[in-house]
């Protein structure tokens, strides 16, 4: 136990990090100190920590009060941000530099009271960009008051200025440090989605109230209390309708939701007069999974496998879990020959993975060894409007066209048109490769009997069972 204790600090250590992302990490810890030291040192009184005492105090009664809710939301993805950096972006602009980062410490201070576990770098280097987005928001303030002078539209386009460049700041430097952390992150996974931008949003311009409220008094601080608990739930609205959308074991949409999508993107095809695909992936013997290594490591290929085929579509695709073991995507504006590459690429991405790194932590089965624990899909692919006009109709003739890739061997693509194409000579794929890890149930399906077919071709409506 000591030993597996202390191989986790290890991994969690800063310098387990690659180059880049151990360079960002000092840089802008570095960065932090510097500045903070420069501010301290320029800090020509202490007068203003009556300020600092109410901004702070406000400040966690508000966290404190919305720690369900954040919890809550926090469970919904890796990326979360709340409202606490608008009491951040209030000190920066009504008070010097230095007590500004005080505020700043002093919450992050607490956050890792309250946090309990945490890692430690990661916590430096998110107070660090706190504090240089303090010293972005005071000088973006400070320079627009001189070129606007006293003008009350002048204060409030400063107070603006200042709220943006906090959020761009810490924005641009945490999702730099995401992408270089976390290799093959997307643009959701480090700067955030719609939802995330209108949560920087709203802290901005809360963070702008609450200054304006502070130049008065202080205390009124005090009063953005309720407010700020008011609107920490009014954000947990947009969590609470994602998780009505979201599939919770592979995060992908709900077929309800896919269907939704599928539907106006289906609509626009007969309006231009474009090609629609849909693709129905099925992953093979999967039950074996559960049955031989249980139910914890087929979650975890479950998961796996969904994020190699979301890894592996394009941002306008859209893919869902249709039920089971089974995904579903949309592919707009994709004919039968572009189809049947994409699904074979989608088709050699989960053979090709081995899933021992994607499912770490519950790959400790004995009998199941990572280096050879891969898994396959059979794909079924239908076209609009060559193979059905409607969704419930694509998907009976992908449904159909799946089974006979099932039935012709595993771990193969079938197109469902009838004729075969004339652009897919080409596309002679190797056999199956071999699973140690996961036997199948049932004695193995023969070969089909014209023999060497690719694993690309074009099924009738003949269906073979399972």
């Amino acid at each position: 136990m000591v030993a597996q204790s202390r191989r986790a600090v290890w991994n969690w250590a800063l310098w387990t990090l690659t180059v880049p992302a151990f360079g960002l990490v000092v840089l802008v810890d570095l960065l932090a100190i510097g500045y903070g030291v420069r501010a301290f040192a320029e800090l020509p009184s202490w007068r203003g920590l009556d300020l600092v005492f109410a901004l702070t105090v406000s400040a966690l009664v508000a966290v404190e009060g919305a720690r369900r809710v954040e919890n809550r939301r926090n469970r919904g993805g890796a990326l979360h941000k709340d409202l606490a950096p608008a009491w951040m972006i209030a000190a920066a602009l009504v008070l010097h530099p230095a007590l500004a980062i005080l505020v700043a410490v002093l919450l992050r201070i607490w956050w890792r009271i309250r946090a309990g576990k945490c890692i430690p770098y990661r916590w430096a280097f998110s107070t660090a960009v706190h504090v240089l987005g303090v010293g972005a928001a005071h000088a973006v303030f400070t320079g627009a008051r001189e070129m606007t002078g006293d003008a009350s539209f002048g204060l409030v386009a400063a107070m603006a200025a200042a709220a943006f460049a906090y959020v761009a700041t810490e924005t641009l430097l945490c999702g730099l440090a995401i992408s270089l952390i976390v290799p093959g992150s997307g643009r959701r996974d480090t700067i955030g989605g719609k939802d995330d931008l209108w949560v920087d949003a709203t802290a901005a311009t809360f963070g702008c109230l609450l200054a304006a409220a502070a130049l008065v008094s202080p205390w009124f601080a005090f009063l953005a209390v309720p407010i700020s608990l008011t609107a920490q739930r009014a954000l947990l609205l947009g969590q609470l309708e994602s998780e009505v959308q979201t599939d919770p074991k592979t995060k992908l949409g709900r077929v309800d939701w896919w269907r939704q999508r599928t539907e106006e993107m289906l609509r626009t095809a007969r309006t231009q007069r474009e090609p629609m695909a849909v693709l129905l992936i099925d992953i093979d013997h999967f039950k074996q999974v559960n049955d031989r290594h249980g139910h914890l490591v087929g979650d975890e290929a479950l998961r796996a496998v969904a994020t190699i085929l979301r890894s592996a579509i394009r941002a306008k695709d859209v893919i869902g879990r249709f039920g089971g073991e089974e995904f579903v995507i949309a592919l707009p504006d994709t004919d039968g020959t572009d189809a049947a590459v994409t699904a074979d690429r989608l088709r050699s991405a989960v053979a090709a993975s081995p899933l021992a790194a994607m499912c770490a932590g519950v790959l400790d089965d004995p009998e199941l060894d990572p280096d050879t624990f891969h898994l396959t899909v059979s794909v079924g692919v239908a076209v609009y409007p060559s193979d059905g006009h409607t969704v419930d109709e694509l998907l009976r003739r992908a449904d159909r066209a799946m089974y006979a890739a099932k039935a012709a061997g595993r771990d193969r693509v079938r197109l469902a048109a009838d004729a075969a194409p004339t652009g897919l000579a080409h596309l002679t794929l190797p056999p199956a490769p071999a699973m140690p890890a996961v036997p199948p149930l049932r004695p193995a399906i023969p070969a089909d009997p014209v023999g060497q077919l690719s694993s690309v071709e074009r099924v009738g409506p003949t269906v073979r069972p399972r």
